[in-house]
């Protein structure tokens, strides 16, 4: 079970980019408009890890307020568009927003297992 404070639980993401990702994976499955029961679970949890709904919105569309988060998503949405291992640029463009080899590979394993 994820921990509810920000740091990476042994995943090598914190909670909120966990929470991030999955609200643009749930919406990416969902499709645009519906607000399914785990967008709003996911939504309650952001908002318990002190995230607003601009934010989530936004993350749910792939954005975030904060560049970080932006480049985080931008990978995501990469890694969901090709087939395969990440790209070099990909992966360095992660690491220049600040994501460590762990990060990274949460980030990929993350994907995977929504996208199975």
């Amino acid at each position: 079970m994820n921990s509810y404070d920000a740091r990476p639980a042994g995943t090598g993401l914190d909670l909120r980019t966990r929470i991030r990702i999955d609200l643009f994976l749930a919406r990416r499955r969902a499709g645009t408009g519906a607000a399914t029961p785990r967008i709003l679970r996911l939504r309650e949890r952001g908002r318990a890890a002190g995230m607003n709904t601009a934010e989530m919105m936004a993350n749910e569309e792939g954005s975030s307020h904060e560049a970080r988060a932006t480049a985080c998503l931008a990978f995501v949405a990469t890694l969901l568009a090709q087939t395969g291992a990440p790209s070099p640029e990909a992966l360095r463009r992660m690491h220049d927003a600040g994501y460590g080899p762990d990060g990274i590979d949460a980030a990929i394993a993350r994907v995977r297992r929504e996208a199975d």
